[in-house]
């Protein structure tokens, strides 16, 4: 950074001192990629998310897969009436209200049915186009073509997306945060030359992003904070009338997320057993975000950790003191040039949603940490590429060399971590040994062993999940199936019971009532089930 303060000159540095957020002279306007570079590096993306990628595509339907696609009765019904539902059917948002992603899925089962291949394709497919909208939004907020294609290649290739692509329910991601960038790109380029068409693609790119996914609230925010950073100085007053449709649509959508949340089992209770053991556990969650977004090489599906043993916990202690480190590197970086605060925000908003300040039904997953990627990549790209630019040819020789060693070991980590999501058995149980105080590996573990026909497994791996979350709906329900067709009927009449008390609107309620009814007529009486210790981890393979 201090390297920034000198290449100036003594009057240079100076001027910093005295005008903290002044910007860095513009650029000559580069000349724009021909259509022939930009039909290659398109189709070179495809290639490479493909090639990365290809591992796990052999991979059947896990998880919310089956709930979303194999299990979805709307998907198959006429058309209108299968969009009505997916509009206006508040009971069928499986814990979720996304009508874009499941517009979305609705068109995906028509093309291709249950053959789990092609959504996986596709994912990756899309992950691409995500990528490629990280370079160009890189380039119209202002870093140099060198940096942003560097931001965007690093995305492409970053082992994080490989839950996004893998797992086929999670194109919610990939469609949130590729509206995202194209809203964030289009409102850069209307800040810089206003006109209708703009401010009407930045708009409908917003509401798509949040009607996608709502975790993407932030995104309004980040607009008009990027009103500050990129436009001309007493504009933000006048942009911010024009951002008032998009935050209405985001508030609605934020709103009917945690309402369809409440609906499928209750909102999640706070981590720690309240606000004070979430605090203790957040510096642990956050700095993880952090490093996995740089060294992402322990990477796992349901991360899940203990609770944090007091204010002088070491886990606690460490992860705060890197975090403030963290934060003096970034605020110094932002000083000297006012668009990075943009890159910043980005990174810390689109985290904020899912770091328990409101407490969600998911704790905790590495794969949160794909839409805020592209901030911390943009920020790391712009500093390093203008530190390279003023020590000279060599220094841009360098760090050419080291983007190129970064790209080849995450494409490495990358691939790698896509062999484990084509065997999703092998994954459930890395999370259960990794964590096995949380239910993600559990849960997942036991509805890959019900797809095998391993019931005692599965019901063994269902228990250990309720020994962490007594109160999750959906796992009672699973286990009060594996239970019946056990032919254990009194835990069986137990657990459905336990379900429908939990979430009276589960999406397989009218299933469960009208088999608790045929079980009570037969006289079975209700038996509940002794779940296993706590501290257990998966059963060998």
């Amino acid at each position: 950074m201090e390297g920034e303060d000198a290449a100036g000159g003594p009057d240079e540095a100076a001027r910093r001192r005295d005008e903290p957020h002044q910007r860095d002279a513009p650029r000559e306007p580069a000349r724009p990629l021909s259509r022939r570079a930009r039909a290659l590096l398109v189709l070179g993306a495809c290639a490479v998310a493909l090639l990365l990628h290809a591992p796990g595509f052999r991979g059947p339907f896990i998880s919310d897969d089956v709930l979303y696609l194999e299990h979805d009765p709307t998907l198959s019904l006429p058309l209108l009436s299968a969009l009505g539902r997916i509009a206006f059917g508040f009971e069928y948002v499986l814990g979720n209200w996304s009508p874009v992603h499941q517009l979305f899925l609705l068109a995906e089962w028509r093309l291709f049915g249950a053959n789990p291949l092609p959504y996986r394709v596709v994912n990756a497919l899309l992950h691409a186009a995500v990528a490629i909208a990280v370079a160009a939004t890189g380039r119209r907020a202002g870093l140099s073509r060198g940096a942003a294609i560097a931001a965007g290649g690093v995305f492409l290739v970053h082992p994080i997306a490989a839950e996004p692509v893998g797992w086929i329910n999670q194109s919610k991601t990939l469609l949130s945060l590729g509206f995202a960038l194209l809203s964030l790109e289009r409102w850069l380029a209307w800040l810089r030359a206003p006109g209708g068409r703009r401010l009407v693609a930045a708009t409908l790119a917003g509401a798509l992003a949040v009607l996608a996914k709502p975790a993407v609230v932030a995104l309004p925010a980040l607009l008009a904070l990027a009103a500050w950073t990129h436009a001309e100085r007493g504009t933000l007053r006048r942009v911010l009338v024009d951002l008032v449709p998009l935050a209405v649509v985001t508030g609605i959508a934020f709103a009917l997320g945690l309402a369809a949340q409440s609906a499928q089992g209750g909102v999640a209770p706070w981590f720690g057993g309240g606000p004070l053991g979430t605090a203790q556990i957040l510096p642990w969650l956050a700095w993880r975000y952090v490093r996995i977004s740089f060294a992402p090489f322990d990477l796992v599906h349901g991360v899940h950790p203990a609770p944090i043993a007091g204010w002088g916990d070491e886990r606690f202690v460490w992860p705060l003191a890197a975090l403030a480190a963290v934060a003096l590197l970034v605020v110094r970086a932002c000083l000297l040039r006012r668009e990075r605060w943009l890159f910043a925000a980005w990174f810390v908003a689109m985290l904020l949603p899912v770091l328990q300040i409101v407490p969600m039904a998911n704790l905790f997953a590495d794969r949160y940490a794909y839409v805020a990627l592209p901030g911390a990549l943009w920020l790391a790209a712009d500093v390093v590429d203008r530190l390279a630019r003023r020590r000279g040819t060599g220094a841009q020789q360098t760090l050419f060399g080291v983007v190129a060693l970064v790209v080849v070991l995450f494409a490495g980590f990358a691939h790698g971590r896509a062999k484990k999501w084509g065997d999703p058995v092998r994954l459930y149980r890395e999370a259960t040994i990794a964590y096995p105080e949380g239910r993600t590996g559990w849960t997942g573990l036991g509805a890959e062993l019900h797809k095998q026909g391993d019931l005692d497994g599965a019901a063994d791996s269902y228990l250990r999940s309720l020994a962490v979350a007594p109160n999750d709906a959906q796992v009672r329900h699973l286990l009060g199936r594996v239970r019946l067709r056990q032919k254990r009927l009194g835990e069986a009449l137990h657990d459905l019971r336990e379900s429908l008390r939990i979430a009276p609107e589960h999406h397989d309620a009218r299933w469960m009532r009208r088999t608790i009814r045929r079980l009570e007529a037969r006289g079975v009486e209700p038996v509940p089930d002794e779940p296993p210790p706590r501290a257990a981890v998966a059963p060998a393979p």
